[in-house]
């Protein structure tokens, strides 16, 4: 079903004791695109937010927005929604609407400017301070790590890399004193390091949005760290989650020929 909130688009559809309680301004080193790309990106809150974002469940999500759980018993959730050059998010807790979040996108070519009214339910003067310090510190935070991701997905969007399906990798003495080295084959990108089993070369960028993959707690696995999609690295295919069509594919074959070693796309 679509958003829940009925006139998801009206300041204070439900008629609460909002109040403007802080007001955030900024300007994003990032595209209006990657920008829209990140708010409806609501995957990555649980993972590249892992410090502000404890549990994080799709309920249903559209060009509309999203709806998630913030928790296990689905006793509180977060719905988004977007319009033209806004978008607002609503928390709720027991069904009861407790903060209104509203952002302003303005289009600067290469970067974008953010304002960002923060209103609370119930806030006495008292407490004004506090929750607007609380709002202005996690945001800050908050759009650090997105900005740090989109400039690092669009620079990944803009690199050509190598499409060749051979590369010598250089003499096996030399490689030794260098790695681990990072390689280019078939457009993908490798870390190359020996083990005691012999070479390994180790995919370093997610299929899924450019994201960097990091070795997982599991044997023989690689995860990504803006959304936490984990990788089997002999098969290639999403362990985590497993509904999605995102495939590494099949590592390279690492062979020595002359004291050369040589990768081959399989």
């Amino acid at each position: 079903m679509p958003v829940v909130q009925k006139n998801p688009l009206t300041k204070n559809p439900n008629g609460l004791d909002l109040k403007l309680v802080a007001t955030y301004r900024r300007q994003i080193q990032a595209s209006l695109v990657r920008v829209w790309e990140n708010v409806l990106d609501w995957e990555h809150l649980p993972h590249l937010h892992d410090s502000s974002f404890k549990y994080c469940e799709l309920d249903e999500a559209g060009r509309w927005g999203w709806r998630v759980w913030s928790d296990p018993d689905h006793s509180g959730h977060f719905e988004l929604a977007v319009d033209t050059d806004r978008y607002v998010v609503r928390a709720y807790i027991g069904g009861q609407q407790f903060s209104e979040i509203w952002t302003f996108l303005s289009d600067r070519g290469g970067s974008t400017d953010i304002s960002v009214e923060f209103y609370a339910a119930g806030t006495s003067d008292d407490k004004r301070a506090d929750i607007s310090k609380m709002y202005l510190n996690l945001y800050q935070v908050l759009w650090d790590e997105d900005e740090t991701m989109m400039q690092e997905r669009q620079r990944r969007l803009d690199q050509q890399r190598d499409a060749s399906t051979e590369v010598n990798l250089g003499e096996i003495a030399l490689l030794r004193e260098k790695a681990p080295i990072r390689f280019e084959l078939n457009r993908k990108e490798y870390l190359l390091s020996e083990q005691a089993t012999g070479w390994v070369a180790t995919p370093t960028i997610c299929p899924h949005l450019l994201g960097p993959l990091e070795i997982s707690e599991e044997p023989g696995q690689v995860r990504c760290h803006w959304h936490g999609y984990v990788f089997d690295l002999q098969s290639g295919k999403c362990v985590t989650p497993a509904d999605t069509p995102c495939s590494l594919g099949l590592p390279p074959h690492l062979m020595v020929q002359e004291g050369q070693l040589i990768a081959v796309k399989r």
